[in-house]
């Protein structure tokens, strides 16, 4: 389940591979909203396929700051990177549209992300500008909901990929890995939301 080194990965998921992330997507795919596969964004936005030599030593250093993640302990790091896709993405993209559906979420290891989002007032709110070791997009993974605001590279960035097909595979072959990562993905979740609405409150 090795994705590191692959030049190509898979544009779609097999049949077999379809899980309770994906076949969320599938059902939310029904709607309105525009749903886009990484496998088109990465096409659109020229990323990369990047081969990091130690990719679990990046991550260890980009979250070792982060009061949630940075508790996710290194053998859980090492099992994590196998799942995990990795591009290089030039500045002035946008990785994540607001109101779009995607099968993919987002860890930036170097350069800057712009977080907007477009209020139904028609104004737009600079939420962020991400650091490394922030994590996108997680939030529509998790439950199948359109993208609550826009990411846009303000510079040159190397991101990690986690798609919705490979977290299904990472909870059936390695589910303790995938729980103690989902667990505390939900936590930095909670406390950015929280971050998120003070921002937008009048």
């Amino acid at each position: 389940m090795n994705r590191l080194h692959s030049a190509s990965p898979a544009d779609e998921p097999a049949e077999a591979d379809t899980g309770f992330f994906l076949h969320g997507f599938q059902q939310a795919s029904t709607s309105e909203a525009p749903y886009v596969l990484w496998s088109q964004r990465r096409k659109a936005i020229n990323a990369q396929l990047l081969a990091p030599a130690d990719p679990a030593t990046a991550l260890r250093m980009v979250w070792a700051q982060d009061a949630a993640l940075s508790l996710l302990q290194s053998p859980f790091i090492d099992q994590m990177v196998q799942y995990l896709e990795f591009y290089q993405v030039p500045a002035e993209q946008t990785l994540i549209q607001q109101g779009e559906l995607g099968d993919y979420m987002l860890i930036v290891l170097s350069g800057q992300v712009r977080v907007d989002r477009l209020l139904a007032s028609g104004q737009t709110v600079h939420l962020a500008d991400t650091h490394p070791g922030e994590v996108l997009g997680e939030m529509s993974l998790f439950d199948s909901s359109p993208r609550f605001s826009s990411c846009t590279t303000t510079t040159d960035c190397a991101l990690a990929v986690l798609k919705a097909d490979t977290l299904d595979a990472m909870m059936e072959l390695d589910a303790s890995t995938a729980a103690y990562l989902l667990a505390l993905f939900t936590r930095k979740l909670s406390t950015r939301l929280r971050q998120t609405s003070a921002r937008i409150e009048p």
